[in-house]
């Protein structure tokens, strides 16, 4: 999708929207006539559409930013000096991909080999910059299809795999008033220990010999678009139901349990109430950093719901590439996060382990018959709720 068909789609998309106020401040305060309802249903669906085609062209574009400006360079639109960068820095990279010799390794680190919180996700949420070294576009990439990392989760980057040790919050120390000459109470913060190690995720891609000979920009890009997906959506689908055991801890498996209900079939205004109460569930210190995280069929149920007044809880996000909100927090939605489970809680309180270098291995051994060769990356990595606190999961209940 280019940029041209992405404007036109988001145009569409704030017709709909507009339509769909209009229709909603028509029938404030009053119940929907069966035609009515029918219009919001449509226009409703017609929304999410133009989100998922926005959404896509995002991911395009973005996709081809570091491609642009290599091809930029080769055509001269740039200063010679960036010129001669960008040629050097494709033809590095390519030829190392191209010219490895038989089942022989490289390895791509980070530029700091250790290092805390290096990588800031939580600030500036789907708009951090990385390197474009294949490293650097195979995290930006490995970040985008994991919902817990692209939304805010702390990323730690360390030279090897060892254990390292957390002390996991789950409860808070309290202070209380000391009158003269007596004792000062004593009162501790409730924690278990816990560590994070190096899972490791690995990836192979299959190419002919030919597109490898042939091919210098398309070869790294092909590559850095295949393989960075497919670890991401690996490792995230961990990081939000991973089990701890032999696999990372995933946040909706560590965080606390919510006491609210939430049945999909009852009435808006229970619905909603439930959400409401477990947004007030969450401990205010942690409110505002806070984000919901929950399954497309859950988001469509929260988008429909209103207020006392008619209007929609759900708020569409009016910049490109912003997430929508629900009562002003944003709403993140993936495809591993289950039906029944409702996130709210701040996503930098879970950390991400990515241990040692990003390894990628050339063989033409294994489809030597098929004239191929295979290009393996191998990653290790872990995760782990280091505030139990930080994040309620609520279980939404069968209808009756």
């Amino acid at each position: 999708m280019d940029a041209t068909t992405l404007s036109a789609n988001f145009e569409a998309r704030e017709r709909a929207t507009a339509e769909l106020r209009s229709l909603t401040e028509e029938f404030a305060g009053k119940e929907m006539d069966a035609d009515a309802r029918s219009k919001e249903t449509a226009l409703l669906g017609a929304i999410a559409d133009y989100d998922g085609r926005i959404k896509r062209g995002i991911e395009v574009l973005k996709s081809g930013e570091s491609v642009s400006a290599l091809m930029a360079g080769l055509n001269g639109t740039g200063s010679a000096k960036a010129k001669r960068e960008t040629q050097d820095k494709l033809a590095q990279a390519a030829e190392q991909l191209r010219s490895l010799k038989i089942n022989e390794g490289l390895t791509f680190a980070p530029e700091a080999p250790e290092s805390r919180a290096a990588i800031d996700t939580k600030t500036n949420p789907g708009n951090t910059t990385f390197g474009r070294t294949l490293y650097g576009r195979l995290l930006a990439q490995a970040v985008e299809r994991s919902t817990i990392m692209r939304g805010g989760a702390t990323i730690l980057t360390t030279s090897a795999g060892e254990p390292m040790d957390f002390t996991v919050v789950t409860g808070r120390a309290a202070a209380s008033i000391v009158t003269e000459n007596a004792a000062v109470p004593e009162s501790n913060p409730t924690t278990v220990q816990r560590s994070v190690g190096a899972y490791k995720y690995g990836y192979a891609s299959t190419l002919s010999t030919e597109f490898v000979q042939d091919q210098a920009l398309d070869l790294v890009s092909f590559l850095v678009g295949d393989a960075g997906p497919a670890i991401g959506a690996g490792m995230g689908a961990h990081f939000l139901t991973g089990t701890g055991t032999n696999q990372p801890r995933g946040i909706i498996t560590a965080g606390a349990p919510a006491t609210a209900t939430f049945t999909p079939t009852a009435k808006d205004a229970t619905v909603s109430d439930a959400l409401i109460d477990l947004f007030y569930e969450l401990p205010s210190s942690y409110r505002a950093s806070a984000a919901f995280v929950v399954s497309d069929k859950v988001a469509a149920q929260m988008r429909k719901l209103k207020d006392g007044q008619g209007q929609y809880l759900w708020q569409s996000s009016v910049i490109v590439g912003a997430p929508d909100t629900f009562n002003g927090r944003p709403v993140l939605t993936d495809v591993g996060v289950p039906d029944d489970k409702v996130t709210f809680g701040d996503l930098s309180k879970y950390t991400v382990r990515l241990a040692g270098p990003l390894r990628v291995e050339r063989s033409v051994d294994l489809k030597f018959l098929n004239d191929q060769i295979v290009y393996r990356f191998l990653q290790r990595a872990d995760g782990l709720l280091v505030d139990e606190r930080a994040v309620k999961v609520l279980t939404v209940k069968a209808g009756a």
